[in-house]
């Protein structure tokens, strides 16, 4: 083959083997000549024959032309869509591989950003999930047009080869939600043509129909669905309630959003309730959990078990400790802490969170947990708790601010559980906490996220000097 050349528009085709995945994109990575190049729906192992675009002086983009050689790791994938569908990402690599590759780029991030000695901490093979599809319980689809017809299913995948245009790929089924889809989808597409609704298109402005959210309680197979619109009067409730209860009766629960903004975010303003429960339980280790629209539920809920169980199986959690959660959401590490732990604090800044958050202490009996709402930044200052012997922090994917964690850091517990879904982050703020005298004691991955780049983190540390007040109950 000849070689990269000076990198023209019209440079000839390549021949590359791929060495690695940059995750969390599903991007093969070759390196030829002194330049990395990503190969996005490449797998390790795989020769193949690239056309390169958008080239620099350190790296460029191949574009597959043929696949030459075939990785061992490289498998068919389940799902119909897999490739345009931008919900999963490794599907067609062999899942041990993907294990693998999402515990080598976790310590890796840990190395890299967190300046982690990664060779000297405890470290745990990453966790697989007890399921390799129909785990998530939660599925965000976009209604679309194509061909003059509506249309559900999911955005497409960004490629670095075409400008993104967030167009849906229609879709039938969903491996790694559930069978349900199936029966779903027909009722809502049905619904529209009947009325005439138009999909929402972001670029004009135009349209009413923007997104289904579905929820699915595991263990019962009891579903949520939240119809999401712009503002206008949506047409016949009854009508769509009639044929749910006729064709899907595993809905439970409907409700009507209303979306004001112009562009593809989900961001349900008014929520009206329309039929059925006002919530859905999930039950897990013995503990009943309610999911409403507005709140965050772990989406693989017998992965999330595994991790608590890590928590609660720990020294880290005595008979006698107090912990304190940060970022609680709806309670259930908290609540799951409880059943060994003294006396459990929460704190979170969503309302509806914290309202689930206590009714879940009630359904299950739970007299030894208490939940505050507010931001942790304030209200920890307006509590004035004193010192936990564990604190426990679950952040969003943005990890925390430098506000929260010095909040955090004022507390001095003496030791902490980091519980997190973005690796980056996670050792960003790691690096923070290691300079102000925590050390990182053990890190558990966990595969919460099959066949996607993305994986939960649990990191226990300990500080350094143990030494204060003991934990005080506000009154």
């Amino acid at each position: 083959m000849n070689g990269l050349g000076k990198f023209r528009p019209d440079s000839p085709i390549d021949t590359v083997d791929i060495v690695d995945i940059a995750l969390p994109n599903d991007y093969g990575v070759a390196r030829k000549d002194g330049l990395v190049i990503f190969v996005p729906g490449a797998v390790i192992g795989d020769r193949v024959a690239v056309r390169l675009t958008r080239p620099g002086k350190r790296f460029a983009y191949g574009e597959i032309i043929e696949i030459e050689t075939p990785s061992p790791f490289r498998v068919k994938p389940e799902c119909p869509y897999f490739g345009p569908c931008g919900g999963c990402t490794l599907q067609h690599l062999a899942y041990e591989k993907q294990l693998a590759l999402k515990e080598s780029y976790l310590f890796e991030s840990l190395r890299r950003i967190g300046g982690i000695d990664i060779v000297r901490i405890k470290r745990s093979s990453i966790v697989p999930s007890p399921d390799r599809y129909s785990y998530r319980s939660k599925l965000e689809l976009a209604f679309g047009e194509m061909g003059g017809r509506i249309t559900l299913g999911l955005r497409e995948r960004v490629s670095p080869f075409r400008p993104f245009t967030g167009r849906v790929i229609p879709i039938e089924e969903c491996r790694i939600f559930s069978p349900v889809v199936e029966r779903l989808i027909p009722v809502f597409l049905d619904f529209a043509v009947a009325h005439r609704l138009r999909a929402f298109a972001p670029r004009t402005g135009k349209g009413f129909l923007k997104h289904l959210i579905l929820r699915e309680a595991k263990a019962t197979g009891d579903v949520m669905v939240t119809i999401e619109t712009r503002p206008d009067k949506f047409p016949d409730p009854a009508g769509l309630i009639r044929c749910l209860a006729d064709d899907v009766p595993a809905v439970k629960s409907l409700y009507h959003a209303v979306n004001n903004r112009t562009d593809d975010v989900i961001r349900p303003g008014r929520l009206r309730h329309l039929y059925g429960q006002q919530s859905i339980d999930e039950r897990l280790g013995g503990l009943t959990l309610k999911i409403h629209p507005e709140t965050f539920f772990q989406p693989n809920g017998r992965g999330a078990a595994l991790l608590y169980d890590e928590i609660l199986e720990s020294s880290y959690v005595t008979e006698g400790a107090t912990v304190l959660g940060l970022y609680c959401g709806t309670g259930p590490i908290e609540i799951w802490l409880s059943k060994k732990a003294r006396s459990v604090i929460g704190i979170d800044a969503d309302p509806t969170n914290i309202t689930l958050a206590r009714e879940n202490c009630r359904i299950n009996g739970v007299t030894n947990c208490t939940f505050y709402q507010g931001r942790v930044e304030e209200t920890l200052s307006a509590l004035k708790l004193g010192k936990p012997d564990l604190l426990v922090v679950d952040p969003p994917r943005t990890g925390m601010t430098p506000d929260s964690l010095n909040t955090l850091l004022a507390i001095h517990a003496p030791a902490m559980v980091y519980v997190s879904c973005n690796p980056a982050t996670l050792a960003r703020d790691l690096r923070v906490l290691q300079g102000r005298g925590y050390s990182v004691d053990r890190v558990v991955p966990f595969d919460l996220f099959p066949h996607t780049g993305h994986l939960e983190t649990l990191v226990f540390l300990r500080h350094s000097q143990d030494t204060g007040n003991r934990y005080n109950h506000p009154k």
